[in-house]
């Protein structure tokens, strides 16, 4: 068995340190700005499959039509990823599988007679300050907006951007 020297104690301290020092600075990343997510389940097919691993952008917290975002969902007691279909202020319904988004047909998804479950969207849904509409590309696996479960998503309970 050897001893380690003067030198050899320091070396170690200092790899130890560093590692620390690593650890704290991905934690805080992490947190902050830039995390890694794991996607589960279809409901995002084809733009992400499951098990993939993406990029969450925590830091810019502008959100706007199209965008694919990671939110806290209380309903489901899970971290859903959905894209963004309709923004605070906004009007949504959907009509004979289509939907609309203030009177027109939604740029997002405008294909027509695609929505086969509208959910709280039977009626036109008015959407209040800080909430958006999200969908899921895999419409038919997907469990979003449209559920009760889901609901209209509040912007203190998105976690960030998907980075595509």
């Amino acid at each position: 068995m050897r001893r380690l020297t003067i030198n050899g104690k320091r070396n170690y301290i200092f790899g130890l340190f560093m590692v620390c020092v690593i650890v704290i600075l991905a934690w805080y990343i992490s947190g902050n700005y830039y995390q890694l997510l794991l996607i589960s389940g279809n409901s995002m097919l084809p733009a992400f499959h499951d098990l993939q691993i993406v990029i969450l952008d925590k830091h810019s917290k502008k959100y706007n039509y199209n965008d694919v975002v990671a939110f806290r969902c209380d309903g489901l007691n899970a971290v859903l990823v959905k894209r963004i279909v309709a923004c605070p202020g906004d009007t949504v319904w959907i009509d004979a599988g289509t939907l609309y988004v203030n009177g027109s047909i939604s740029t997002v998804f405008p294909q027509e007679n695609q929505f086969e479950y509208e959910g709280i969207t039977q009626t036109a849904l008015h959407l209040e300050k800080n909430q958006y509409f999200l969908v899921g590309d895999n419409i038919t696996e997907s469990k979003d907006s449209r559920y009760e479960e889901v609901g209209c998503v509040e912007e203190k309970d998105m976690i960030g951007k998907v980075i595509e």
